[in-house]
């Protein structure tokens, strides 16, 4: 854990450990552009680096990232550049954090409204991986 998250929760902390880089790779799925060849690539290789399996990563998608970044994509001021890095980290902690069994179920039921804007972009990834020879388990 480093300096700047000492003021977090023990289960907190290691929870923003675990998933920062890989929230942060994933994150240009739900820009108004679609990401370059390059973030594609980096987020090809924090996913083989993290080791997640197909169903880790489809999670990870559906209920930890999507119903944070699909309010984003489908707001009023687009975000074409990027995300502050901070407060992305800061919504998606909280989120997954107050994940409980039933807030699961609610996002489980509601996930293929939320992943529709980004589906594409995470098949693309998907793909990128498979061609990578990498395709999660």
């Amino acid at each position: 854990m480093n300096d700047q998250n000492a003021h977090l929760a023990p289960d907190v902390a290691a929870l923003l450990e675990r998933r920062q880089d890989i929230w942060l790779a994933l994150s240009p799925l739900w820009l108004e552009r679609d990401p370059r060849e390059a973030e594609y690539q980096h987020m090809a290789e924090v996913v083989e680096a993290q080791g997640l399996s197909f169903q880790e990563l489809e999670k990870l998608y559906r209920l930890e990232m999507a119903p944070v970044l699909v309010r984003e994509q489908v707001s009023m001021t687009p975000n074409f550049k990027g995300f502050d890095d901070s407060q992305l980290l800061s919504r998606l902690l909280q989120h997954t954090h107050r994940l409980t069994r039933g807030r699961r179920m609610f996002w489980l039921l509601f996930s293929g409204l939320a992943t529709m804007p980004s589906r594409h972009r995470y098949g693309n990834l998907l793909e990128i991986l498979h061609l990578r020879g990498n395709t999660p388990r």
